[in-house]
């Protein structure tokens, strides 16, 4: 058994190239979490955005038909501002009347945002 012993190690070049290398790929990487969390709190506002929508929709639903004039806003919470409106369509009359629902919710935050649902609502006799 004849082992051949190797005891140069690594140089100094070779240590400091891979300090770059690590150095650069730390860096890229932490430079990617900024840009993450402020995709996270965007995509929470929306979807907060897209609930209060969606819940007004919904007391629509369950409400006897109404075929406006209706404007209305209100806060479900600091920061968002729902808005309700409600036409006639024009050229319907009573019994077939039709009213137009548009829901608009706005969103201050790092990135305002807006979400708008529409709908049409018939009367039912």
């Amino acid at each position: 058994m004849n082992r051949r012993l190797d005891d140069r190690g690594i140089s100094l070049i070779e240590v400091l190239i891979a300090s770059v290398i690590l150095a650069f790929s730390l860096v890229s990487l932490l430079s990617a979490f900024p840009a993450a969390y402020v995709n996270v709190v965007v995509g929470g506002g929306r979807s907060k955005v897209t609930a209060y929508a969606q819940q007004m929709m919904e007391q629509l639903k369950n409400q006897p038909f109404n075929p406006g004039p209706v404007n209305q806003t209100d806060t479900p919470e600091p920061g968002y501002t729902r808005t309700l409106t409600i036409t006639q369509e024009p050229g319907t009359s009573a019994p077939n009347r039709l009213a137009r629902v548009t829901v608009t919710v706005n969103w201050r935050g790092s990135r305002p945002q807006t979400v708008t649902f529409e709908t049409m609502r018939a009367e039912l006799t």
